[in-house]
């Protein structure tokens, strides 16, 4: 039954612990972007329709938060980040000398995600590496990837590796229609040989391609493309298979390799992406974290001018839930917070003002209540301690450690000093 107290379907609140949780995770994430030299941009959340559909597929912009102006210019919620982050680049940042390192944290909106994704508003933290084309910037990409979940306390993340240029290629040797060649990435994606074959009979596939279509689905690791031999046509197939293999090697440089296993069928469903495709995951909650790839079209579609770009994107939501779920407790420094009652009013406030000047967090007592009220009130709002202040601030204050259980009687600086030494030192 609907009521006006109801937040919309795919909409929630963010209770305090909640928050914390997600400002630990995204503190974390924007100090290991930044480590690795990329710098934070911010877009609007309203954009128009026509620019955030520039390079993605029809189901996807079918899925984004549509409305019209006062003006009848139709606009959108952002739905991802990669487009606006290249809108910023072709319109703000295009004398920026190259290649430009880019990060973002921010909310994200879409409709009809699946049953498991109800959220129809989600965060994302993502990274874009945009004017470099060599294999080395994918490698950096994934690496961070990999380096930023463990950062957060997420370790054997998983990432899937494709190639969408691959697989488009060897699609349209099959000279398949596009209906046709959804239905078979369906087929692919199922490792189903059985299918597969009858598949490429129905369409009357050479044998030699049908061959190197059963050995890239058996391929479970980069490396593993070495074992295979191409007939000497398919030279846009032995690039590819070259860059792949460069990428390997880019990875075990940085140390990462082990965690990455090659996917052939993989298809990222956004439909900007050329080269190489990624998905990272964890075995606990089964969907992807995030992922991302190469999109070297969708910055000349923008603005005309050619700039090869690649980057990835994760969701708070999903790290959170993959913490939860292996019972991780994500890693928060225990921090101080007083709560100050007083017999004066006008003490009470000088011992707020001296605390907060000493970067200590604290909040004033109004009620007039009684001492184990006050310290049962402190227990259960998660105040570390409480402070009984008498008429003036030079006399010794009444300190209780509710932390600790323990009480004395100290001097305002003193309490400040000890209170550096435990949490801050």
């Amino acid at each position: 039954m609907f009521t006006r107290l109801q937040t919309p379907e795919g909409m929630r609140d963010y209770l305090p612990q909640e928050v914390e949780q997600y400002l630990h995770i995204e503190q974390t994430l924007r100090k290991a972007f930044k480590l690795w030299g990329y710098e934070e941009v911010r877009s609007p959340v309203i954009e128009f329709v026509d620019a955030l559909s520039i390079g993605v597929d029809p189901d996807f912009i079918d899925n984004m938060f549509k409305f019209q102006d006062r003006d009848g210019k139709i606009l959108a919620l952002r739905a991802e980040m990669t487009t606006p982050i290249a809108r910023i680049v072709a319109t703000k940042m295009s004398s920026k000398p190259k290649p430009l390192r880019l990060f973002y944290i921010c909310n994200v909106f879409r409709y009809n995600r699946s049953y498991f994704e109800k959220l129809r508003e989600f965060h994302q933290a993502g990274v874009e590496l945009i004017g470099c084309n060599k294999p080395e910037a994918d490698g950096e990409i994934i690496s961070l990837l990999l380096f930023s979940t463990e950062k957060i306390g997420l370790d054997k993340v998983r990432i899937d590796l494709g190639h969408a240029g691959l697989l488009s290629e060897i699609l349209n040797i099959m000279r398949l229609q596009e209906s046709e060649k959804e239905f078979f990435q369906k087929i692919l994606k199922s490792r189903n040989t059985a299918k597969i074959e009858k598949f490429t009979e129905d369409f009357n596939t050479p044998s030699e391609l049908k061959d190197l279509l059963l050995r890239l689905l058996k391929c479970a690791r980069l490396k593993d493309l070495q074992s295979i031999s191409l007939d000497s046509g398919l030279v846009k197939v032995q690039k590819i298979f070259e860059e792949l293999l460069e990428i390997n090697d880019i990875l075990f440089d940085y140390g990462v390799e082990k965690e990455v296993f090659f996917d052939f069928s993989l298809a990222r469903g956004i439909g900007y992406y050329t080269g190489v495709v990624f998905e990272a995951s964890v075995s606990n909650i089964g969907l992807p974290l995030g992922g991302g790839g190469r999109y070297d079209n969708l910055l000349e579609k923008l603005s005309g001018v050619k700039l090869p770009a690649t980057g990835f994107a994760i969701e708070v939501e999903k790290c959170l839930w993959a913490l939860d779920n292996r019972d991780l407790e994500i890693s928060k420094r225990s921090e101080p917070k007083a709560l100050v009652k007083s017999k004066s009013r006008s003490a009470g406030i000088k011992v707020s003002k001296f605390l907060r000047d000493a970067k200590i967090p604290c909040l004033l007592n109004f009620d007039e209540t009684d001492v184990k009220d006050v310290i049962e009130y402190a227990k259960q709002a998660g105040i570390s301690h409480v402070i009984f202040a008498g008429s003036s601030t030079e006399e010794p204050l009444e300190i209780h450690d509710v932390e600790l259980g323990l009480v004395e009687k100290s001097k305002l600086q003193s309490f400040v000093k000890s209170v550096r030494n435990r949490y801050y030192e």
